[in-house]
C-alpha cells in the first residue's frame, strides 16, 4: 500500500471511529434515547355497563388498572386522565381516542411502547336482602366488574400506520361480602348507608378499596395482569431500577395511589395424582387461575428459598380453600403436606 492510500485509509478509520464515539456516553455505553420504554398507555375505556352513578367508570376503571400495573411491576404507565388531558390539548376535533394519528402523537409524547384500549362490560354493586323490610332481616353485598381489552404495539403501529395488536382478552372480578348484617324495624345499617352513598367515596381511595366493588377491582386487575403475563412473560423483567428514569416518568404520570401491601399466603399440598396436585388454598385466600406457587421441603420454614423443591401452576380454583394445580417442577419429589406459598398484593 502506497503512502497516499495508507493516509486515506487512516482518515476513513478516524471518521468511522468518530461516528461510533458520538453514539457513546461518557461511560462507554451506547445511548439509545429513542428506544421506547416498556410500559403501557391506557386509553379511556368504552363504558357499556349499566352503572349510572357519579363515578366516570370508563376512566376510573382503566385508571385503577394502570395504577395496579405500575405498582405490581414497577413499570411506566400513563393513565387515561393524562391521555384525556393530552387529547384536549392537541385539539383533536372530529377525531376519537382510537384514531391512529392520535396514537402516533401519544407515542411521540410519552415514548411508551404499548397501548391498552378496552370496554367496561359490567360494573355493578348489588344488595341482597332477606326478611321483612319493616320488621327485621339480613343484608349482604356483592361487587362485580368485567372488562374486555386489546393491547397494541405502538412502535409497530406507528411504523406500519395500521393498528398492530399483540393481545386480546378479558378480565373479571367478583367479591361477595358473606357476613350478613342484621336490620331491625326498618332502620338502615351503616353498611346500607355506605351502599346508598357508595359513589360519594373517591374511586381508588383506601375507603373505596375496602368496599365490595373495590375488592372486585383488585381481582379484575390481578386477572388482567395474569393475562398480560401470559402474552408478555418478559414483563417481570421490565421493572425500572433507575431512580432518575422513575423520577422523570413520574412527572407525566397520573395514577391512583393504591397503597399496595404484598401478603405471602401459606398452605399445603393435600392430594397428588399424576401431574396434578390439590392445595388447601382457594378463592378466599386470594388464589386465582394462572398463578405460580412455590413448594418448600421444610414444612417449618417461613422464608426458605434454599428449601424450594417445586413449582405449581393454578389451573382451576375449586372452592374457598381448594384449588387444582399442575406440577410444573418437582413432580418426582413433591409429597402431600409439602408447604406452598404465593405472594399477592392487597
Amino acid at each position: 500500500m502506497n503512502k497516499r492510500n495508507q493516509t486515506l485509509s487512516i482518515a476513513r478509520g478516524i471518521c468511522l471511529l468518530g461516528l461510533f464515539l458520538s453514539g457513546l456516553g461518557g461511560d462507554g455505553a451506547v445511548i439509545a434515547q429513542n428506544a421506547p420504554s416498556h410500559g403501557f398507555i391506557f386509553l379511556p375505556f368504552q363504558n357499556d355497563s349499566d352503572f349510572k352513578g357519579r363515578w366516570d367508570v370508563g376512566v376510573d376503571v382503566p385508571r385503577f388498572l394502570a395504577a395496579f400495573m405500575k405498582e405490581r411491576y414497577r413499570i411506566p404507565t400513563v393513565s387515561p386522565v393524562i391521555v384525556k388531558n393530552f387529547f384536549e390539548e392537541q385539539k383533536h376535533e372530529g377525531r376519537a381516542f382510537d384514531d391512529i394519528k392520535f396514537w402516533d402523537a401519544l407515542y411521540k409524547q410519552f415514548n411508551v411502547r404499548f397501548l391498552v384500549a378496552g370496554v367496561v362490560e359490567q360494573f355493578e354493586v348489588s344488595r341482597f336482602v332477606t326478611g321483612q323490610p319493616l320488621v327485621g332481616g339480613y343484608e349482604a353485598f356483592k361487587g362485580s366488574l368485567s372488562v374486555k381489552f386489546t393491547i397494541f404495539d405502538l412502535e409497530r403501529t406507528v411504523q406500519s400506520a395500521t393498528a398492530s395488536s399483540v393481545k386480546r382478552g378479558t378480565a373479571a372480578g367478583e367479591y361477595a361480602d358473606r357476613s350478613l348484617t342484621l336490620t331491625l324495624f326498618g332502620k338502615q345499617s351503616d353498611r346500607t348507608i355506605e351502599y346508598r352513598d357508595l359513589d360519594k367515596i373517591r374511586f381508588g381511595s383506601e375507603d373505596f378499596n375496602r368496599t365490595v366493588i373495590g375488592q372486585a377491582c383488585f381481582q379484575t386487575a390481578e386477572n388482567f395482569a395474569l393475562e398480560i403475563e401470559s402474552a408478555m412473560p418478559a414483563i417481570k423483567a421490565w421493572g425500572m431500577t433507575n431512580p432518575d428514569s422513575l423520577l422523570q416518568l413520574g412527572k407525566m404520570l397520573d395514577t391512583i395511589s393504591l397503597n399496595f401491601k404484598p401478603v405471602t399466603i401459606w398452605g399445603n399440598i393435600v392430594f397428588i395424582e399424576g401431574e396434578s396436585a390439590f392445595i388447601n388454598l382457594g378463592s378466599d385466600d386470594g388464589i386465582r387461575s394462572g398463578q405460580q406457587l412455590v413448594v418448600y421441603k421444610n414444612l417449618m420454614a417461613q422464608d426458605a428459598s434454599a428449601g424450594v423443591i417445586g413449582e405449581l401452576y393454578v389451573s382451576e380454583v375449586r372452592g374457598p380453600h381448594l384449588s387444582l394445580t399442575k406440577i410444573v417442577k418437582g413432580q418426582k419429589t413433591l409429597k402431600v403436606r409439602d408447604r406452598i406459598s404465593v405472594t399477592i398484593v392487597r
